[in-house]
């Protein structure tokens, strides 16, 4: 496929707020949110090409393959998202730390004082924004296979082909088994839908 086209070009979009509001720092950290979701697209094109041809670069095993494009999927599709939300603690909330803030930082679902206060210094459509996200059921389900990968032992199914090609890799995720190749199309698809509408936002806010 080819790579991904933009509705409105970020460059553009991003600029115009740097200078509104004074900050490169958020500036870059949301180029670094666009090019992130154009990763997935280029990690979609791979694994789509491996999932057609059932043939790994380098004659590495499929099993290696798959692992490593969740990984990738998965890990790109919540940095995308968090670099927004770190965005917008730069701009609005006065965060200077090392540190950078992230969705997890603003979500009310586990309400804290502090995420309150973030809360009240976040434009409303930015809230609203960080609201979607969190609420996306298919958000929630890349990032529990995100943090299944990164900090956990996920459970691994495979199936043996005699004579056929490899069987992708599924992983236990909620209680549902979920082939890479799925993982893959999702995470490039909630990356591109969120950041597409952020990237958006960032005309208004």
């Amino acid at each position: 496929m080819p790579p991904l086209t933009w509705p409105i070009d970020p460059a553009s979009l991003i600029q115009t707020f740097e200078v509104r509001h004074n900050s490169p720092s958020a500036g870059a950290l949301f180029a670094w949110a666009a090019r992130t979701v154009e990763s997935l697209h280029y990690l979609d094109d791979v694994d789509r090409s491996y999932d057609t041809s059932h043939t790994v670069i380098g004659g590495h095993r499929p099993d290696v393959a798959d692992v490593a494009h969740a990984r990738w999927a998965t890990g790109a599709c919540i940095t995308a998202l968090d670099l927004c939300a770190a965005g917008l603690g730069r701009s609005f909330c006065g965060h200077a730390g090392q540190r950078e803030l992230d969705l997890t930082d603003f979500d009310l679902s586990q309400p804290s004082k502090l995420k309150a206060a973030r809360r009240t210094q976040l434009p409303t459509p930015a809230a609203q924004w960080i609201d979607a996200v969190c609420s996306d059921a298919n958000y929630k389900k890349i990032k529990e296979a995100r943090n299944w990968l990164v900090h956990s032992h996920p459970t691994q199914h495979y199936t043996i082909a005699i004579g056929g090609p490899p069987v992708r890799l599924k992983l236990g995720v909620g209680g549902s088994q979920l082939e890479v190749r799925h993982i893959v199309e999702v995470a490039r698809d909630v990356a591109t839908s969120h950041v597409s509408t952020f990237l958006k936002l960032l005309a208004v806010i």
